[in-house]
Protein backbone atom coordinates (compact mmCIF):
# COMPACT_ATOMS: atom_id res chain seq x y z
CA UNK A 1 0.00 0.00 0.00
CA UNK A 2 1.25 3.27 -1.15
CA UNK A 3 1.92 6.25 2.09
CA UNK A 4 -1.71 7.54 1.67
CA UNK A 5 -2.88 10.40 3.87
CA UNK A 6 0.87 10.45 5.19
CA UNK A 7 1.14 13.85 6.07
CA UNK A 8 -2.75 13.97 8.14
CA UNK A 9 -1.82 11.25 10.46
CA UNK A 10 1.79 12.75 11.48
CA UNK A 11 0.19 14.37 14.62
CA UNK A 12 -1.81 11.59 15.74
CA UNK A 13 1.05 8.96 14.92
CA UNK A 14 3.62 10.82 16.37
CA UNK A 15 5.59 10.78 13.38
CA UNK A 16 7.00 14.17 12.18
CA UNK A 17 8.74 15.19 8.96
CA UNK A 18 9.96 18.42 7.92
CA UNK A 19 9.89 19.66 4.67
CA UNK A 20 13.38 19.45 2.59
CA UNK A 21 14.48 22.14 0.58
CA UNK A 22 17.95 23.33 -1.20
CA UNK A 23 18.68 19.52 -2.34
CA UNK A 24 20.88 19.29 -5.17
CA UNK A 25 22.48 15.81 -4.58
CA UNK A 26 21.69 12.61 -6.36
CA UNK A 27 19.28 10.57 -4.52
CA UNK A 28 20.62 6.85 -4.82
CA UNK A 29 18.58 3.70 -5.04
CA UNK A 30 17.88 1.70 -2.32
CA UNK A 31 20.01 -1.11 -4.15
CA UNK A 32 22.92 1.42 -4.03
CA UNK A 33 23.42 2.29 -0.66
CA UNK A 34 26.12 0.22 0.80
CA UNK A 35 26.42 1.76 4.03
CA UNK A 36 23.87 2.67 7.09
CA UNK A 37 24.27 4.59 10.14
CA UNK A 38 23.41 4.58 13.73
CA UNK A 39 23.98 7.32 16.06
CA UNK A 40 23.06 6.26 19.71
CA UNK A 41 23.50 8.66 22.13
CA UNK A 42 23.61 8.57 25.73
CA UNK A 43 21.67 11.80 27.09
CA UNK A 44 23.07 13.62 29.98
CA UNK A 45 26.86 12.95 30.20
CA UNK A 46 27.76 9.47 30.66
CA UNK A 47 30.75 7.96 32.71
CA UNK A 48 32.94 5.90 30.58
CA UNK A 49 35.52 5.31 33.83
CA UNK A 50 32.36 3.08 34.69
CA UNK A 51 32.43 1.64 31.08
CA UNK A 52 34.95 1.37 28.29
CA UNK A 53 37.49 3.62 30.22
CA UNK A 54 38.04 2.26 33.65
CA UNK A 55 40.24 3.32 36.42
CA UNK A 56 39.80 1.73 39.67
CA UNK A 57 39.39 2.97 43.14
CA UNK A 58 42.97 4.79 43.59
CA UNK A 59 43.04 7.75 44.98
CA UNK A 60 43.41 11.01 43.34
CA UNK A 61 46.83 13.20 43.64
CA UNK A 62 44.26 16.24 44.85
CA UNK A 63 42.96 14.52 47.56
CA UNK A 64 39.28 14.68 45.80
CA UNK A 65 39.04 10.29 46.23
CA UNK A 66 38.56 7.63 44.15
CA UNK A 67 37.79 7.53 40.57
CA UNK A 68 35.69 4.54 40.66
CA UNK A 69 34.26 2.43 43.09
CA UNK A 70 35.73 -0.76 41.90
CA UNK A 71 39.33 -2.38 42.44
CA UNK A 72 42.13 -1.97 39.61
CA UNK A 73 42.55 -5.40 39.94
CA UNK A 74 38.49 -5.95 39.12
CA UNK A 75 39.09 -4.43 35.60
CA UNK A 76 38.18 -6.82 32.89
CA UNK A 77 39.31 -7.06 29.36
CA UNK A 78 38.23 -9.51 25.89
CA UNK A 79 40.59 -12.10 25.83
CA UNK A 80 44.10 -10.61 24.31
CA UNK A 81 42.59 -7.56 23.01
CA UNK A 82 43.31 -4.55 24.36
CA UNK A 83 39.56 -4.03 25.24
CA UNK A 84 39.34 -3.45 28.67
CA UNK A 85 35.70 -2.49 30.79
CA UNK A 86 34.35 -1.87 34.21
CA UNK A 87 33.38 -4.57 36.29
CA UNK A 88 29.32 -4.06 36.31
CA UNK A 89 28.54 -3.10 40.16
CA UNK A 90 26.47 -5.08 42.10
CA UNK A 91 23.50 -5.23 40.97
CA UNK A 92 21.89 -4.45 44.58
CA UNK A 93 22.82 -0.71 43.92
CA UNK A 94 19.86 -0.91 41.10
CA UNK A 95 16.34 0.19 41.96
CA UNK A 96 13.62 -1.96 42.63
CA UNK A 97 12.01 -0.86 38.96
CA UNK A 98 15.05 -2.53 37.05
CA UNK A 99 13.66 -4.60 34.31
CA UNK A 100 14.47 -8.37 34.80
CA UNK A 101 15.02 -8.74 30.99
CA UNK A 102 18.13 -6.37 31.07
CA UNK A 103 21.31 -8.07 31.17
CA UNK A 104 22.51 -6.18 34.93
CA UNK A 105 25.29 -8.84 35.44
CA UNK A 106 26.47 -9.22 31.79
CA UNK A 107 28.67 -6.76 30.47
CA UNK A 108 31.23 -9.15 30.03
CA UNK A 109 28.66 -11.00 27.41
CA UNK A 110 28.30 -7.66 25.37
CA UNK A 111 32.03 -6.65 24.98
CA UNK A 112 32.77 -10.62 24.19
CA UNK A 113 30.30 -10.70 21.82
CA UNK A 114 31.06 -7.37 20.30
CA UNK A 115 34.69 -6.95 20.76
CA UNK A 116 35.63 -8.02 17.20
CA UNK A 117 33.73 -5.72 15.74
CA UNK A 118 34.30 -2.73 18.13
CA UNK A 119 36.91 0.24 18.28
CA UNK A 120 37.02 2.38 21.73
CA UNK A 121 37.62 5.55 21.30
CA UNK A 122 38.83 6.87 24.53
CA UNK A 123 39.74 10.70 25.86
CA UNK A 124 38.01 13.01 23.59
CA UNK A 125 38.24 16.19 24.69
CA UNK A 126 34.97 18.24 23.94
CA UNK A 127 36.06 21.40 24.99
CA UNK A 128 32.76 22.19 26.99
CA UNK A 129 30.55 21.12 30.40
CA UNK A 130 27.54 22.01 28.22
CA UNK A 131 24.71 19.77 27.49
CA UNK A 132 23.80 21.52 24.25
CA UNK A 133 27.24 22.37 22.87
CA UNK A 134 28.78 18.51 23.80
CA UNK A 135 25.62 17.18 22.31
CA UNK A 136 26.11 19.06 18.98
CA UNK A 137 29.86 18.69 18.90
CA UNK A 138 30.02 14.72 19.57
CA UNK A 139 27.51 14.36 16.88
CA UNK A 140 28.49 17.50 14.16
CA UNK A 141 32.15 17.84 14.76
CA UNK A 142 31.43 22.08 15.58
CA UNK A 143 31.39 22.75 18.83
CA UNK A 144 30.20 26.70 18.62
CA UNK A 145 28.25 26.60 15.69
CA UNK A 146 24.45 25.32 15.57
CA UNK A 147 23.97 25.65 12.21
CA UNK A 148 25.83 23.02 11.98
CA UNK A 149 24.25 19.58 10.78
CA UNK A 150 24.27 16.14 12.48
CA UNK A 151 26.64 13.54 10.92
CA UNK A 152 23.71 11.62 10.46
CA UNK A 153 22.01 14.24 8.80
CA UNK A 154 25.09 14.73 6.56
CA UNK A 155 25.59 11.47 5.30
CA UNK A 156 22.09 10.97 4.54
CA UNK A 157 21.73 14.13 2.30
CA UNK A 158 24.24 12.87 0.41
CA UNK A 159 23.16 8.94 0.30
CA UNK A 160 19.25 9.28 -0.71
CA UNK A 161 17.73 12.71 0.09
CA UNK A 162 15.05 11.65 -1.30
CA UNK A 163 13.91 8.97 1.04
CA UNK A 164 10.69 9.28 3.04
CA UNK A 165 12.93 8.46 6.05
CA UNK A 166 16.45 8.77 5.02
CA UNK A 167 17.10 10.38 7.74
CA UNK A 168 15.19 9.08 11.16
CA UNK A 169 15.46 10.27 14.28
CA UNK A 170 14.25 9.66 18.29
CA UNK A 171 16.48 12.53 19.35
CA UNK A 172 20.23 13.52 20.75
CA UNK A 173 21.17 16.07 17.99
CA UNK A 174 19.50 15.97 14.56
CA UNK A 175 19.68 19.24 13.19
CA UNK A 176 20.23 19.08 9.18
CA UNK A 177 20.97 22.60 8.04
CA UNK A 178 18.01 22.06 5.56
CA UNK A 179 20.11 19.51 4.09
CA UNK A 180 17.27 16.62 4.63
CA UNK A 181 14.05 16.07 5.82
CA UNK A 182 14.06 14.19 9.44
CA UNK A 183 12.04 11.82 9.92
CA UNK A 184 11.37 11.73 14.17
CA UNK A 185 9.43 8.65 15.25
CA UNK A 186 7.55 7.72 18.08
CA UNK A 187 7.08 4.07 18.66
CA UNK A 188 7.16 1.20 16.65
CA UNK A 189 3.64 1.12 16.21
CA UNK A 190 3.68 4.27 13.85
CA UNK A 191 4.85 2.83 11.53
CA UNK A 192 1.39 0.65 11.46
CA UNK A 193 -0.70 2.92 11.51
CA UNK A 194 1.18 5.17 8.85
CA UNK A 195 1.31 1.38 6.75
CA UNK A 196 -2.49 1.44 6.76
CA UNK A 197 -3.61 5.24 7.40
CA UNK A 198 -7.32 4.11 6.03
CA UNK A 199 -7.63 1.30 8.66
CA UNK A 200 -9.12 2.12 12.10
CA UNK A 201 -7.76 -1.27 13.44
CA UNK A 202 -4.23 -1.96 11.45
CA UNK A 203 -4.25 -5.69 11.76
CA UNK A 204 -7.79 -5.81 10.39
CA UNK A 205 -8.27 -5.28 6.01
CA UNK A 206 -11.97 -4.61 6.48
CA UNK A 207 -11.96 -2.17 9.18
CA UNK A 208 -11.94 0.79 6.42
CA UNK A 209 -12.73 4.22 7.21
CA UNK A 210 -12.80 5.28 3.69
CA UNK A 211 -13.82 2.39 0.92
CA UNK A 212 -11.33 1.74 -1.77
CA UNK A 213 -12.69 4.02 -4.24
CA UNK A 214 -12.86 6.75 -2.55
CA UNK A 215 -9.31 6.35 -1.28
CA UNK A 216 -8.20 6.36 -5.18
CA UNK A 217 -9.91 9.71 -6.01
CA UNK A 218 -8.15 11.49 -3.10
CA UNK A 219 -4.83 9.81 -4.30
CA UNK A 220 -5.52 11.38 -7.59
CA UNK A 221 -6.59 14.82 -6.05
CA UNK A 222 -3.45 14.82 -4.58
CA UNK A 223 -1.28 13.84 -7.36
CA UNK A 224 -3.27 16.61 -9.76
CA UNK A 225 -2.47 19.35 -7.12
CA UNK A 226 1.13 18.60 -6.73
CA UNK A 227 0.87 18.65 -10.96
CA UNK A 228 -0.36 21.75 -10.74
CA UNK A 229 1.56 23.20 -8.10
CA UNK A 230 4.84 22.00 -10.01
CA UNK A 231 3.68 23.70 -13.04
CA UNK A 232 2.90 26.88 -11.75
CA UNK A 233 6.60 27.35 -9.84
CA UNK A 234 9.11 29.46 -11.63
CA UNK A 235 12.35 28.84 -9.94
CA UNK A 236 13.67 24.77 -10.58
CA UNK A 237 14.45 24.73 -6.46
CA UNK A 238 11.22 25.48 -5.90
CA UNK A 239 9.59 23.07 -8.41
CA UNK A 240 12.09 20.13 -6.60
CA UNK A 241 10.76 21.36 -3.12
CA UNK A 242 7.14 20.66 -4.30
CA UNK A 243 7.59 17.34 -5.33
CA UNK A 244 9.87 15.96 -2.41
CA UNK A 245 7.15 17.10 0.20
CA UNK A 246 4.60 15.26 -1.40
CA UNK A 247 6.90 12.29 -1.70
CA UNK A 248 6.48 12.30 1.36
CA UNK A 249 2.63 12.29 1.62
CA UNK A 250 2.37 9.91 -2.00
CA UNK A 251 5.51 8.58 -3.11
CA UNK A 252 6.16 5.63 -5.08
CA UNK A 253 7.45 3.39 -2.31
CA UNK A 254 5.58 2.12 0.49
CA UNK A 255 6.02 1.12 3.93
CA UNK A 256 4.24 -2.58 3.55
CA UNK A 257 8.10 -3.94 3.33
CA UNK A 258 8.62 -1.74 6.55
CA UNK A 259 5.95 -3.18 8.29
CA UNK A 260 6.89 -6.70 7.01
CA UNK A 261 10.66 -6.58 8.91
CA UNK A 262 9.60 -5.32 11.97
CA UNK A 263 9.39 -8.45 14.50
CA UNK A 264 5.78 -9.93 15.49
CA UNK A 265 6.28 -8.19 18.86
CA UNK A 266 7.43 -4.33 19.02
CA UNK A 267 9.40 -3.39 22.14
CA UNK A 268 9.49 0.30 23.87
CA UNK A 269 12.16 2.34 24.77
CA UNK A 270 15.28 2.12 22.69
CA UNK A 271 14.90 -1.69 21.84
CA UNK A 272 12.39 -0.32 19.76
CA UNK A 273 13.90 2.59 18.12
CA UNK A 274 16.42 -0.18 17.43
CA UNK A 275 13.69 -1.99 15.18
CA UNK A 276 12.13 0.81 13.79
CA UNK A 277 15.86 1.74 12.48
CA UNK A 278 16.96 -1.62 11.29
CA UNK A 279 13.69 -1.96 9.57
CA UNK A 280 13.60 1.03 7.91
CA UNK A 281 17.28 0.33 6.44
CA UNK A 282 15.65 -3.15 5.44
CA UNK A 283 13.30 -2.10 3.21
CA UNK A 284 14.96 0.76 1.84
CA UNK A 285 13.24 3.68 3.25
CA UNK A 286 16.47 5.28 5.66
CA UNK A 287 19.98 5.28 5.94
CA UNK A 288 20.84 6.76 9.36
CA UNK A 289 19.37 6.89 12.52
CA UNK A 290 19.52 8.55 15.75
CA UNK A 291 18.79 6.46 19.03
CA UNK A 292 18.55 7.60 22.31
CA UNK A 293 18.91 5.99 26.15
CA UNK A 294 18.78 8.74 28.69
CA UNK A 295 19.20 9.26 32.89
CA UNK A 296 22.76 9.31 32.62
CA UNK A 297 22.99 13.25 34.09
CA UNK A 298 24.00 11.95 37.82
CA UNK A 299 24.84 14.48 40.05
CA UNK A 300 23.52 12.24 42.90
CA UNK A 301 23.49 8.75 43.65
CA UNK A 302 25.77 8.21 40.79
CA UNK A 303 26.79 4.55 40.97
CA UNK A 304 23.69 2.88 41.55
CA UNK A 305 22.15 5.91 38.32
CA UNK A 306 24.98 5.13 35.98
CA UNK A 307 24.48 1.27 36.70
CA UNK A 308 20.94 1.49 35.58
CA UNK A 309 21.46 3.65 32.54
CA UNK A 310 24.26 1.66 31.23
CA UNK A 311 22.76 -1.68 32.11
CA UNK A 312 19.64 -0.12 29.47
CA UNK A 313 21.91 1.50 26.90
CA UNK A 314 23.75 -1.80 26.57
CA UNK A 315 20.66 -3.68 26.65
CA UNK A 316 19.80 -1.25 23.47
CA UNK A 317 22.56 -1.78 21.82
CA UNK A 318 22.90 -5.61 22.00
CA UNK A 319 19.76 -5.70 20.47
CA UNK A 320 19.89 -2.92 17.83
CA UNK A 321 23.27 -5.54 16.38
CA UNK A 322 20.62 -8.19 16.78
CA UNK A 323 17.91 -6.26 15.36
CA UNK A 324 20.82 -6.02 12.20
CA UNK A 325 21.60 -9.28 12.47
CA UNK A 326 18.24 -10.76 12.00
CA UNK A 327 17.67 -8.49 9.00
CA UNK A 328 20.87 -9.30 7.16
CA UNK A 329 22.46 -5.80 7.19
CA UNK A 330 24.88 -6.04 10.23
CA UNK A 331 28.21 -6.26 8.05
CA UNK A 332 26.98 -3.18 5.95
CA UNK A 333 25.79 -0.42 9.52
CA UNK A 334 28.28 1.45 11.20
CA UNK A 335 27.41 2.19 14.75
CA UNK A 336 28.64 4.82 17.52
CA UNK A 337 27.66 5.23 20.89
CA UNK A 338 28.36 8.31 22.90
CA UNK A 339 27.33 11.33 24.97
CA UNK A 340 27.28 15.13 25.82
CA UNK A 341 30.70 14.32 27.46
CA UNK A 342 31.74 12.18 30.71
CA UNK A 343 31.82 12.73 34.71
CA UNK A 344 33.90 13.74 37.14
CA UNK A 345 36.79 11.38 38.72
CA UNK A 346 35.29 12.02 42.38
CA UNK A 347 32.53 12.08 44.02
CA UNK A 348 30.35 15.19 44.67
CA UNK A 349 28.65 15.48 48.49
CA UNK A 350 25.66 14.07 47.32
CA UNK A 351 27.55 11.05 45.83
CA UNK A 352 26.86 12.09 42.91
CA UNK A 353 29.64 12.97 39.88
CA UNK A 354 29.41 16.26 37.48
CA UNK A 355 30.04 17.60 34.37
CA UNK A 356 33.44 16.53 33.04
CA UNK A 357 34.59 17.65 29.16
CA UNK A 358 36.33 14.39 28.36
CA UNK A 359 34.66 11.65 26.79
CA UNK A 360 34.67 8.02 25.12
CA UNK A 361 32.90 6.41 21.92
CA UNK A 362 32.30 3.01 21.01
CA UNK A 363 32.41 2.28 17.37
CA UNK A 364 31.01 -0.71 16.06
CA UNK A 365 30.66 -2.56 12.55
CA UNK A 366 31.31 -1.56 9.14
CA UNK A 367 34.32 0.50 8.50
CA UNK A 368 35.76 -0.24 12.13
CA UNK A 369 38.73 -2.30 12.68
CA UNK A 370 37.71 -4.77 15.58
CA UNK A 371 39.61 -5.32 18.60
CA UNK A 372 41.27 -2.28 18.98
CA UNK A 373 41.00 0.89 21.43
CA UNK A 374 42.89 4.58 20.46
CA UNK A 375 43.15 7.34 22.55
CA UNK A 376 43.48 7.60 25.83
CA UNK A 377 43.26 9.67 30.04
CA UNK A 378 45.44 9.46 32.11
CA UNK A 379 44.82 8.48 35.98
CA UNK A 380 42.56 11.45 36.77
CA UNK A 381 40.81 10.73 33.38
CA UNK A 382 42.56 13.71 31.85
CA UNK A 383 42.67 13.43 27.80
CA UNK A 384 46.15 12.59 26.60
CA UNK A 385 47.86 13.66 23.51
CA UNK A 386 48.19 10.83 21.05
CA UNK A 387 50.49 9.95 18.30
CA UNK A 388 48.54 11.16 15.07
CA UNK A 389 49.86 7.68 13.39
CA UNK A 390 49.47 5.20 15.72
CA UNK A 391 47.13 7.19 18.11
CA UNK A 392 48.38 5.93 21.03
CA UNK A 393 49.88 8.57 24.03
CA UNK A 394 52.02 10.66 22.61
CA UNK A 395 53.55 13.83 24.99
CA UNK A 396 54.13 15.53 21.49
CA UNK A 397 51.02 14.35 20.02
CA UNK A 398 47.40 16.21 19.91
CA UNK A 399 44.77 15.04 22.03
CA UNK A 400 41.44 13.87 19.94
CA UNK A 401 38.46 15.93 19.49
CA UNK A 402 34.99 15.12 17.97
CA UNK A 403 35.77 17.16 14.91
CA UNK A 404 38.88 14.73 14.33
CA UNK A 405 36.20 11.78 14.60
CA UNK A 406 33.90 13.70 12.02
CA UNK A 407 36.56 14.07 9.57
CA UNK A 408 37.23 10.23 10.11
CA UNK A 409 33.45 9.70 9.36
CA UNK A 410 33.22 11.76 6.11
CA UNK A 411 36.09 9.60 4.67
CA UNK A 412 34.67 6.39 5.41
CA UNK A 413 31.15 7.30 4.03
CA UNK A 414 33.18 8.96 1.37
CA UNK A 415 31.86 12.16 1.51
CA UNK A 416 34.50 14.33 2.49
CA UNK A 417 34.52 16.24 -0.75
CA UNK A 418 30.85 16.25 -1.79
CA UNK A 419 28.93 19.93 -2.00
CA UNK A 420 27.36 19.57 1.16
CA UNK A 421 30.45 18.29 3.05
CA UNK A 422 32.39 21.51 1.71
CA UNK A 423 29.06 23.32 3.23
CA UNK A 424 30.37 22.64 6.13
CA UNK A 425 33.92 22.37 6.80
CA UNK A 426 36.18 20.57 9.14
CA UNK A 427 39.57 21.67 10.14
CA UNK A 428 42.50 20.51 11.80
CA UNK A 429 44.49 17.18 10.75
CA UNK A 430 42.79 13.81 9.45
CA UNK A 431 43.11 11.19 11.82
CA UNK A 432 42.56 7.38 11.01
CA UNK A 433 40.07 7.15 14.03
CA UNK A 434 38.38 4.20 12.56
CA UNK A 435 41.02 2.08 11.26
CA UNK A 436 39.59 -0.15 8.84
Amino acid sequence: MNRRDFVKLLGASGLAVSAPYGLSSKAFAASEVAQFFVMVHAGGGWDPTSLCDPKGNAERSDGKGPVNNFLPEQILSVGGSPIRYAPLPDPTLATSTVRTDMALTNFDAFFNTYASDMRIINGIDTNTNSHEGGTRYVWSGILEDKRQPAFAALVASIYAPSKPMTFMSNGGYDATAGLVAPTRAGSASSFQRLTYPNRYDVNNENSLYLNNDVMERVEQAKLNRKNRLIQNATLPQRKRSISQLFTVSMGDNNLDSLISYLPASLSSGMRGQAEMAAAAFKSGLAVSANLVSGGFDTHGTHDRNQLFSLARLIDGVDHLMQELDRLGIREKTTVLVSSDFGRTPYYNSGNGEDHWPVTSMLALGMGVGGNSVVGATDENFKALPVNTTTLQPDANGTKITPQHIHAALRQMAGITSHANSRQHPLEGPYLNIFGA
